[in-house]
């Protein structure tokens, strides 16, 4: 059994919940709804998962194509209405939360309001919905991108609409945001985290059967990239089965693309 590029995505977004904290998992997002729930099965199964179905650590026998949707409750612990993760995350004990973005530039900001001059925009987009209030205040935020180029990896966004490390280095702190920004990244090129001083963002791993050429080309600024780059972890057999049982229409695949 072969993983594809979804598998691997929602794998490595999986190993970025730590057990014991609450995360979040918002509207239109397909890959973090299966990472939740491999995360659960597999990884931390002592951490909270609430999502946008208004539903605490659900065990579906099949994920829905709607993250929204009822039967994303199935075998719930409890229900909770959205509304108090919002209200956890007040109080700092929102963990991390999955977030998506139309452009993402260096320092981790995204842009989910604008493309072009706000009050002329070439496109208006759906909008942030929570994204400025969580990025400002949730732990940490883990971004996925379901095809990077080097439209949607950009220097500067043109609007932002929720806070990464705003313009490097110590800006969020000065701006005095309890939320720690931005932890890593996840393409369907490779994985990108943060340089620890800088804020600037850095290559992790790339994808196997991607060259770093590949991930160069489609980035619109000049990453960080180590001398050693390895290849992203490949989810073990078990996990893989996991995917399929609960996926069997690949809803994790939706709009990924495949380079």
């Amino acid at each position: 059994m072969k993983a594809t590029i979804p598998d691997i995505m929602a794998y490595a977004l999986a190993k970025e919940v730590k057990n014991g904290e609450i995360f979040l998992q918002g509207l239109s997002s397909p890959l973090p709804m299966v990472a939740a729930l491999i995360a659960k099965k597999f990884l931390a199964p002592d951490a909270t998962y609430i999502n946008v179905a208004d539903s605490i650590d659900p065990d579906p026998t099949r994920v829905p194509f709607s993250t929204a949707s009822w039967e994303l409750a199935e075998n719930c612990v409890a229900y909770t209405e959205l509304i108090n993760a919002f209200d956890l995350a007040q109080h700092g004990k929102l963990g991390m939360i999955f977030l998506g973005g139309a452009q993402i530039d260096k320092y981790g900001n995204t842009n989910l309001s604008v493309i072009g001059e706000y009050h002329r925009p070439k496109v208006r987009l759906p909008g942030g919905a929570a994204s400025s209030y969580l990025c400002a205040i949730a732990q940490r935020t883990v971004l996925w991108v379901t095809n990077q180029t080097n439209r949607v990896f950009v220097e500067k966004v043109d609007f932002i609409t929720g806070q990464g490390y705003l313009e490097g280095y110590n800006s969020r702190e000065k701006l005095g945001l309890p939320g720690k920004g931005p932890a890593k990244i996840i393409t369907n090129l490779a994985t990108y985290d943060f340089d620890e001083e800088t804020k600037h963002m850095r290559l992790c791993t790339i994808h196997p059967g991607i060259s770093i050429e590949t991930v160069k080309e489609n980035t619109g600024f000049e990453l960080i990239i180590p001398e050693n780059v390895p290849e992203t972890e490949v989810p073990p057999i078990e996990i893989l089965e996991y995917m399929n049982k609960i996926d069997p229409d690949n809803v994790r695949a939706m709009g990924v693309k495949i380079v």
